[in-house]
């Protein structure tokens, strides 16, 4: 008699949990089916907190029998933060499931191209992706400005440890087309691109036909020079081979490139003005390497820095369709301008 009293209590034990988790459960009835609404869960919200959040979004009509329901199902008391498409009417099962499982995750694809600068890569950021632009120049840097990259990449990429630390990440945002996490943006994009450049050129380092290169930076910054100067492999070669017998000479590189980097202009011929800006990124006015590199080089104009083409060049230029010619002397240089179509 004693067991069947105990089963008979058990029995009615269950029976009313299954009934009071109906009726917690069933208590959507009250919301009708309406448009999916966008739910903003934030850090640390608690159970509480969330089915507040879930009334006053008229996704559940009341927050007390959520957290009612939250009694039977523990996933009402793990919600994620993050952003979530919620239909009101979906039953509390749903919904706690939903929340528990943390917001969907959307993949991009982005192209960086080759010799694109860490401002076009802010400027890409913003229009496509609505990443704040501050957000990403606190990652990336920029050189012009000295505001520094975030410093500590240095212990997650031994190459970019002895780098100024006035410098941005120019030359080592690798170019490439990328697929990445958008709620991971920007730290996960750049986080590719420094990956990819560690694998294929963190050992890499100048050799005697680079010579008077000191070491990788001083590669990457010509590199970025040659990438923005000339197309093909074979004129990479070439022109990283004649910028490296004016370095030999005391010669100034002299590349409109790099003063495109100052003033974002964009023209094929520096003008009287450029000419005459007094910055260490003006080639025509200072010798040696600029600072920095001006952009970020593929893996063609790396390539050619280090293994550049020996000739007795030391002058070039390319005309509107795309040939380059090239002179060993200044006289030939003068004659090129005028096969070229220059009319200055």
């Amino acid at each position: 008699m004693r067991n069947m009293v105990k089963w008979l209590a058990l029995a009615l034990l269950l029976v009313g949990v299954w009934f009071g988790w109906q009726w917690a459960n069933d208590a959507y009835w009250a919301v009708p089916v309406g448009a999916v609404k966008t739910v903003e869960i934030p850090e640390g919200a608690d159970g509480k907190a969330v089915a507040k959040i879930l009334e006053d979004q008229d996704i559940i009509e009341s927050a007390g029998r959520y957290l009612m329901y939250g009694r039977f199902d523990s996933s009402v008391s793990r919600a994620r933060a993050g952003s979530y498409q919620i239909r009101p009417g979906s039953n509390f099962r749903e919904i706690a499931r939903t929340l528990a499982l943390g917001p969907a995750r959307t993949e991009v694809q982005i192209t960086i191209i080759e010799g694109e600068t860490v401002d076009a890569l802010v400027d890409q950021m913003e229009a496509d992706h609505k990443i704040d632009p501050a957000d990403t120049v606190r990652v990336i840097g920029r050189s012009l400005d000295r505001v520094p990259f975030d410093l500590a990449l240095r212990d997650t990429y031994p190459f970019l440890a002895n780098l100024p630390r006035d410098r941005s990440l120019d030359g080592y945002l690798f170019p490439n087309t990328y697929r990445v996490w958008a709620d991971q943006l920007p730290e996960g994009l750049i986080g590719k691109q420094l990956d990819e450049f560690s694998k294929r050129f963190s050992a890499a380092k100048p050799g005697a036909n680079s010579a008077p290169l000191k070491d990788l930076d001083d590669v990457i910054i010509l590199a970025s020079i040659v990438q923005d100067e000339v197309r093909s492999n074979d004129d990479m070669r070439i022109v990283a081979g004649i910028f490296l017998n004016r370095l030999r000479d005391g010669m100034a590189l002299q590349s409109d490139a790099t003063l495109n980097y100052l003033t974002g202009s964009g023209r094929a011929r520096a003008n009287t003005r450029d000419l005459s800006i007094d910055s260490p990124w003006n080639t025509y006015k200072y010798r040696g390497l600029p600072p920095s590199p001006i952009g970020n080089p593929g893996e063609a104009a790396i390539k050619a820095v280090l293994d550049p083409e020996p000739s007795q060049f030391r002058y070039f230029l390319t005309d509107k369709e795309g040939k380059t010619y090239y002179a060993r002397t200044l006289e030939e240089h003068v004659a090129n301008r005028q096969k070229a179509g220059y009319t200055q």
